[in-house]
């Protein structure tokens, strides 16, 4: 936070000297001559300095004339420093008053990047509302950095900058528009904060894809071709059994993939058999225990023994899956992942599509839909719901012949009661026979 103080009077060397920021503020500002708009900038940490600050637009510009000083410099010479300060002030005031833009330069110079920007927006906004801040910054590091955009000026990230980074992740259109998203709310929590000094958004007006909700499943054929060729790997520290670990972890868990690339040890209770996400962690925000059966214990069991026998663990390497880059934890399967799928024949599969294939694995089999919805951590029932849905073609094929076997065995029970009851009618209505008549055929001769 900024705070200004609009004295108006002038100060003395001493009264500048005593200029102090609060603890709560990061920087304040002392206005001290009001008529070229001359202030003294106090930082938290006790940095001083003269500079130039406007209003403009109803927000407060601030252009630094090179003035910094120390408390301990003689009053003579301090002196001299706010002359020089109060001179380049006044010629900045006449260069505004004549309708020059003299903040056009610094706002080129001196604009955060767009790291900078998502760093601001994560720390005063991510971080204070207990938003999901891991899946952001990973988000930001696939769709900005991956895309060398950390480093571009935030004020120089143009309307069609956004536009092209949309367009470049058509064939993901729901990546593009979660990059959209996030890149809106960036700028807009920065032009709020007056973080940058743009006033537009580029990321308005980008309009989104429409996105068609995936429904794609593991068949049983599929789970049992996958499941043979993890196994396959050999029990050695490389990045296929690495690989292997997280497939078997995602599949056999359900956890959402954010959660099982960031899964610590002391997370992991493997004698009580339980996993732990911290709430700060998941996308509910609320705490989830994964119960851990032996399936997934022996996987983490012998992956334990893996980076111990390598020495990774014995470095005090917190993660289940430790990465090389700075966040020290895998941040992408990357191309291992690329290259199973295309060997299994699988390259439509996703990652979330393993913890869609548990729930309908679980729903196939008669589960209970609180319990699929627990085993999620879903909040919404209706979501769970879809795992009910999206049961596999089989099980759809098998139910509707039931139903059709029903409708037609009512159908043919019915049609044999028609018939039944139409030849008791015709039974009933036969025609008499008239025995009169018959007596005189009979005795009726020709002569």
């Amino acid at each position: 936070m900024v705070e200004s103080e609009k004295s108006g009077k002038k100060f003395t060397a001493k009264q500048i000297r005593a200029l102090v920021c609060p603890d709560h503020l990061k920087q304040r500002y002392f206005s001290v001559l009001p008529d070229v708009h001359l202030y003294v900038s106090v930082g938290r940490g006790g940095k001083k300095a003269f500079c130039f600050r406007f209003p403009i637009e109803r927000t407060w510009r601030v252009l630094d004339l090179n003035c910094k000083f120390e408390d301990t410099l003689p009053d003579a010479l301090l002196r001299d420093i706010m002359l020089e300060a109060q001179s380049r002030a006044a010629d900045l005031t006449a260069r505004v008053n004549r309708g020059e833009n003299v903040f056009e330069k610094q706002r080129k110079e001196s604009s955060p990047t767009l790291q900078e920007l998502f760093d601001h927006y994560k720390e005063h906004h991510l971080e204070k509302r207990g938003k999901r801040v891991l899946d952001n910054e990973n988000n930001f590091k696939r769709w900005f950095a991956k895309k060398n955009l950390a480093k571009k000026k935030a004020n120089e990230f143009s309307h069609g900058d956004a536009g092209r980074l949309h367009s470049s992740m058509e064939e993901t259109p729901g990546s593009a528009n979660r990059a959209v998203q996030l890149g809106r709310a960036m700028f807009n929590f920065g032009i709020k904060t007056h973080f940058i000094s743009r006033k537009d958004n580029p990321f308005a007006g980008v309009s989104l894809y429409r996105e068609n909700e995936r429904d794609r499943v593991l068949s049983d054929k599929e789970a049992a071709k996958l499941l043979t060729e993890l196994e396959a790997i050999p029990a050695i520290h490389s990045r296929e059994r690495t690989l292997r670990d997280f497939i078997l972890l995602s599949l056999l868990t359900g956890a959402r993939k954010s959660n099982v690339m960031t899964m610590r040890w002391d997370e992991v209770d493997l004698k009580g058999g339980t996993w732990s996400i911290p709430a700060e962690k998941t996308k509910t925000q609320r705490a989830q225990l994964i119960p851990l059966g032996e399936m997934e214990k022996k996987v983490l069991k012998e992956r334990e023994q893996l980076l111990e026998d390598s020495g990774v663990i014995e470095r005090d390497c917190p993660w289940v899956f430790p990465g090389k880059g700075a966040a020290g934890h895998m941040v992408d399967p990357g191309n291992a992942w690329e290259t199973l799928r295309e060997k299994l024949g699988m390259s439509d599969l996703w990652i979330h599509d393993l913890r869609r294939s548990l729930a309908s694995s679980m729903a196939n089999t008669g589960a209970d839909v609180s319990i699929v919805r627990a085993a999620l951590n879903h909040t919404d029932t209706r979501t769970t719901l879809k795992a009910y849905i999206r049961t596999s073609q089989q099980v759809q094929l098998e139910a509707r012949q039931k139903a059709q076997e029903a409708w037609f065995e009512a159908m043919k029970h019915q049609a044999e009661g028609a018939e039944d009851s139409i030849a008791k009618k015709t039974a009933g209505n036969k025609p008499v026979q008239d025995k009169s008549k018959s007596k005189r055929k009979a005795g009726t001769r020709k002569s």
